[in-house]
């Protein structure tokens, strides 16, 4: 998953940067209302998207499993 920025543009959705997006690509869009807009800086959508890798790594743990652990061993 990713996050990207775009505008409407002729009726359709165009991507700040479309790069490494393959065509046909099924895409969900969250629509801002234009009195409420949200700024998100390149630093803050890295950081978004470098925590959505870190919650797809395999490496990462179930809290569920976690809590079932800490009981065992309370």
């Amino acid at each position: 998953m990713q996050i990207r920025r775009g505008r409407i543009q002729n009726g359709a959705v165009v991507l700040a940067d479309p790069t490494g997006i393959p065509e046909g690509a099924e895409v969900t869009v969250l629509i801002g209302r234009p009195q409420d807009p949200v700024d998100v800086s390149d630093e803050e959508l890295a950081e978004i998207d470098a925590g959505l890798a870190e919650a797809q790594s395999p490496h990462r743990v179930d809290a569920r499993a976690f809590l079932r652990e800490l009981r065992r061993g309370a």
